[in-house]
């Protein structure tokens, strides 16, 4: 009788470990389901503030400046060290913050020239390829072979739905040039971008990190908007709303993206976020009436395909590594060190 409730009481731990596990284990893919979906939204309440006669460096004023009320909020609350504890941390940190304002001017200067669909596409196309080699070389961050062919995969998709844009495309060769080379710069800056946050945030706080990083943007793009354009500060509710939108969600979705570059490797966490190109594509049809071709369709099967892969693989991963270190745990061992970490 004795030995029959232990059991049961041994069973009951076990799948209560089981289900921590799992949870625990999807906290990457999930993080970034929420931070791929504001990014979309994001994307699309940038091309309409832009219909609406908002200037591209007013518009990036808007967002940085929405993103720094967010983090003054979350360093009031949490209150960490505002400078690294040598000239090493100081130093990546004043890159990250120089290199995040480049490229997220170049993201969203892409939705002003090209359809966030597009933009997307070229994007996350060439971002898993960048961040891995940079992390490869810098953190040493090697990745499986699932992981790259479901990022091939999506890479794949990605060029399909990006030629069946272009054929679409009713623009002049110059706009459709713009539209292509601006998306691909992104892309180039983001990839270091990604490794540089990694590194950062195994010493210091991303909210520090943050911080310096929306300061510095929101006085470079009031700057640039009064240097090289004509802001608008009359505008109409609808287009308040926009801009209102769009600051709000990026803000948000970098937080939760953030805390994805926290448990996982950069390039995995790049590609579980191609999974913004569908959703942006289908909020394009739904906000924008652009209507997908066939071409477009099977690309954003593959996209899904492959997103679904690199998802699916990266659960097992930590679900596995969590399981051992629960045992570990329970046999009274240090838990073996996983390399996320």
């Amino acid at each position: 009788m004795v030995l029959s409730t232990k059991r049961d009481d041994l069973d009951e731990d076990a799948s209560d470990d089981e289900k921590k596990a799992s949870l625990k284990a999807a906290r990457g893919p999930l993080l970034s389901l929420g931070a791929t979906i504001l990014f979309a939204f994001s994307a699309e309440f940038t091309a309409l503030s832009s219909k609406g006669g908002i200037p591209g460096f007013q518009l990036l004023f808007f967002l940085r400046l929405a993103q720094l009320l967010v983090i003054l909020v979350c360093y009031l609350i949490f209150r960490p060290k505002l400078i690294g504890e040598n000239r090493r941390q100081n130093f990546l940190l004043l890159l990250e913050t120089i290199n995040n304002n480049v490229a997220t001017a170049l993201v969203y200067l892409s939705f002003t020239y090209a359809a966030p669909g597009i933009a997307f596409g070229i994007i996350q196309g060439a971002m898993p390829l960048f961040t891995g080699c940079v992390g490869f070389i810098f953190l040493k961050e090697k990745i499986g072979i699932i992981p790259c062919c479901g990022i091939l995969i999506s890479i794949i998709g990605v060029a399909l739905v990006s030629i069946g844009m272009a054929n679409q495309t009713t623009d002049s060769t110059h706009a459709m040039v713009v539209s292509i080379l601006l998306p691909l710069a992104a892309a180039f800056a983001k990839g270091p971008d990604m490794v540089l946050i990694r590194a950062i945030m195994k010493d210091m706080s991303g909210i520090t990190m943050l911080l310096y990083i929306t300061l510095l943007g929101t006085v470079a793009q009031i700057i640039l908007t009064y240097s090289f354009e004509t802001p608008v500060w009359v505008m109409s509710t609808e287009t308040a709303g926009y801009v209102a939108g769009l600051g709000l969600s990026q803000a948000i979705a970098m937080l939760l993206f953030l805390a994805v570059l926290k448990v996982e490797k950069a390039a995995i966490a790049v590609a579980l976020r191609t999974l913004v190109i569908p959703i942006t594509i289908l909020l394009d049809y739904l906000i924008l009436s652009k209507v997908p071709t066939e071409l477009k369709w099977v690309g954003l099967s593959l996209v899904l395909v492959g997103t679904f892969v690199v998802g699916i693989h990266t659960w097992r991963t930590h679900h596995e590594d969590q399981k051992r270190t629960d045992l570990l745990k329970r046999l009274d061992f240090s838990p073996l060190q996983t390399d996320t970490e």
